[in-house]
């Protein structure tokens, strides 16, 4: 670890302390108990032990007549075990225990999480605390619970600087967040627990959080006035939060956005910020303090923003309507533009799609309007339609249309443009895996001393093999037919039409190769071992170009070392 600078020491030396106060407030996190434990003596008169969890009272009284008093009868009436009560002493609501019941009192113990926080040279410092109690022994039943800090925060505008204490107490790790947010979180939330691949934060309590109204800077974050309490938020009016120093964060660094958006209630690119750091640049821009010009927008559409507060999908098409086609669409126009393809589509695609093209969006809806308003068009949503227009357009590029042409760029029958074209693109596309067929037996087919490699030329030929030979050769074919692999059967010269070995290539690599029942039966032979000399050779011929004679025979390559041919070529291919 890096050495720390003067400036982080001197703050690591100054830091908060936990005063009397405060172990008060975390001590009330917990619930309170009256303790209590008869006893006698040798003169059988005895008296009871009293200890309080919450105010740390300890105490014996006896029992003698002369002590009694209607308080101390009264106390001694209601020490009941497992009873409701009030302390006597600070007035706190106790449950009473009775000690001689509950022996180990494990089921007493209990961890409270907590951040605490502080006000200091005008910074806004918050630790994450661990507490812990546990009334295992008498010291324990009167005592503050013990804390264990992970992690610690300094606030300050512009900065967030983080300790953690996860690993070392000694030597914590400092990160920070300084001047606008990144995409990575640097500054973590406390209490995160979990794996490195899966992990998830626990919810805490918050202290003093009187510090934040009395801070010049934080008393108008609005976390518990505006964010928590927001409808619809995450925790509702939650009493345990997990969000706090995630949005504190945000604040800092965005203090004048952060107030606006949450006085306005525009939760939306608050809730992407501080949970995912999403800054949806697209559609705003965070480092901007100025609303009007972080939305790219005038007063009189800013107020109109926040009084409907739409998607922010919508200032996305708006600026990428003015970026591409230098047109600034209305707020409500962007609304119904997106709303136009509702949730099958994104609305960006589309703009995408257009801008690909060069297509005028306005004059795109105009006709997108016409085809669905075409009478004999029923149930259809405009998102299908775009898709049909999607399709058709990219066949037609890819045709070698005329995209400049007016009836090209829109057909008056959209549906029936479509079909000729996908017709045409189908087609193509067969004589094109024609021709890969046929060029793939050209590299591949080899007849030599009695074995012969076949190419099937059809997918049925392929099924038969694998129904054959009992293997899953046969949910290849479509694939083989595609081009996407090679399926290659070994066949007896003498039996080319009888299944024997299936072979896929992986170039000129064999990726696998096998005979009936994957030659998984006892004793089966291996295709790769018994035809060895063949298949070596095959390779060869291969990877020299698979050469041919004027015949078509195959041409052999030469062994190397010598300059006479192998072999010469058998049978035709």
């Amino acid at each position: 670890m890096s050495e720390y600078t003067d400036r982080e020491r001197e703050l690591l030396d100054s830091w908060p302390t936990v005063t009397a106060e405060d172990l008060t407030r975390m001590n009330d996190l917990f619930p309170h108990y009256l303790f209590f434990r008869k006893e006698g003596d040798l003169m059988g008169l005895g008296g009871v032990r009293l200890y309080t969890s919450c105010c740390g009272h300890k105490e014996h009284r006896p029992y003698l007549a002369r002590t009694e008093t209607p308080e101390h009868r009264d106390l001694l009436n209601h020490l009941k075990h497992k009873e409701s009560w009030t302390c006597p002493w600070c007035g706190r609501a106790v449950t009473v225990i009775d000690l001689a019941k509950a022996r180990k009192r494990k089921t007493l113990r209990r961890v409270e999480l907590t951040v605490l926080l502080h006000v200091q040279d005008g910074a806004l410092y918050a630790d994450a605390l661990a507490l812990r109690k546990d009334y295992a022994n008498e010291a324990d039943l009167t005592a503050r619970p013990t804390a264990w800090c992970s992690s610690g925060y300094r606030f300050t505008q512009g900065e967030v600087m983080q300790v953690d204490h996860q690993w070392d107490d000694k030597h914590p790790y400092i990160t920070y967040e300084r001047d606008k947010l990144g995409r990575r979180k640097l500054v973590q939330g406390p209490f995160k627990f979990g794996s490195l691949s899966w992990y998830r934060y626990e919810a805490y309590s918050i202290l003093n959080r009187e510090a934040l109204e009395g801070h010049p800077l934080f008393r108008y974050c609005g976390y518990f006035d505006l964010w928590q309490y927001r409808p619809m938020g995450p925790r509702g009016y939650a009493a345990r939060f997990h969000d706090f120093i995630s949005y504190l964060t945000a604040y800092a660094i965005y203090p004048r956005q952060v107030e606006m958006l949450a006085k306005a209630g525009y939760w939306e690119p608050m809730n992407d910020l501080i949970y995912s750091r999403k800054k949806n640049a697209a559609a705003m821009c965070w480092e901007e303090p100025d609303p009007r010009k972080s939305f790219r927008l005038n007063k009189r559409e800013l107020s109109l923003l926040m009084g409907i507060q739409p998607p922010l999908k919508t200032l996305e098409v708006r600026n990428y309507v003015g970026r591409h086609w230098g047109e600034m669409w209305s707020l409500p126009f962007c609304m119904d533009f997106c709303n136009l393809w509702g949730n099958h589509l994104d609305p960006m695609d589309v703009l995408r799609f257009l801008n690909r093209y060069r297509l005028d969006p306005d004059r795109f809806l105009r006709y997108l309007g016409g085809v669905f308003d075409q009478d004999y068009i029923e149930a259809v949503y405009y998102a299908d339609l775009f898709e049909i227009y999607r399709d058709y357009l990219n066949g037609a590029y890819q045709l070698g249309y005329c995209l400049e042409h007016s009836r090209v760029l829109w057909p008056p029958e959209l549906f029936t443009a479509h079909d000729l074209t996908m017709e045409q693109l189908a087609q193509r596309q067969e004589v094109s895996q024609a021709q890969n067929r046929r060029a793939r037996r050209l590299k591949y087919e080899f007849e030599l001393d009695g074995w012969k490699i076949v190419f099937p030329a059809t997918a049925a030929a392929i099924k038969r093999e694998g129904k054959m030979l009992c293997h899953c050769v046969g949910g290849y074919a479509d694939r083989h037919m595609r081009g996407v692999t090679t399926i290659l059967f070994l066949r007896r010269s003498s039996a080319p039409s009888t299944p024997y070995v299936t072979i896929e290539m992986d170039g000129n690599q064999i990726r696998q190769i096998h005979g009936y029942h994957n030659d998984t039966l006892q004793g089966s032979p291996k295709p790769r071992e018994v035809h060895k000399a063949f298949l070596d050779t095959w390779l060869r011929w291969l990877r020299a170009g698979s050469k041919r004679n004027e015949d078509g025979t195959p041409k052999l390559p030469k062994r190397a070392g010598t300059g006479n041919a192998e072999q010469k070529g058998v049978g035709a291919a």
